[in-house]
């Protein structure tokens, strides 16, 4: 069985624009296409991905205009499981963000890997830290078996 993972927003901003962690997410990206890595992220991701991508690819010249188009949908045409967040995860996100002293968007995604029993896949050092004793967390630059 494929190692499962719920990915945050900076992995795969790191598919696109070259920075720390840049090559451990093209060879995750790989693994995925290849069939063995099983990834899935959260709904509010896809739209976060577009914003940070405009931002510091497309304003900052890193990527094209077409290449930033294509990166937009990228998670739908890879085939990239996306959970639709209900009220009963929310209202754990708010949970989680109130006494863990997170942001609302890195509680959704621990709220989301409690209720799927996964594994966080993260750039941010901090979220790894908050998570200590609720949920799973791997820092991508030890994703590697």
């Amino acid at each position: 069985m494929a190692d499962r993972y719920l990915v945050d927003t900076g992995v795969f901003v790191r598919w696109y624009i070259e920075q720390d962690g840049y090559q451990d997410a093209l060879a995750l990206q790989t693994a995925y296409v290849a069939g063995g890595v099983e990834l899935e992220t959260v709904d509010f991701v896809r739209y976060e991905l577009g914003d940070v991508l405009r931002r510091k690819g497309l304003l900052m010249q890193k990527i094209t205009a077409d290449d930033y188009v294509a990166a937009a949908r990228s998670l739908d045409d890879l085939g990239v499981a996306v959970h639709v967040t209900t009220a009963d995860v929310l209202a754990h996100a708010a949970d989680l963000a109130a006494h863990r002293m997170i942001s609302f968007f890195d509680a959704l995604l621990l709220a989301w890997s409690l209720e799927l029993g996964t594994t966080v896949l993260t750039t941010d050092k901090r979220l790894c830290s908050a998570a200590a004793g609720t949920a799973r967390t791997q820092l991508l630059s030890g994703w590697l078996p």
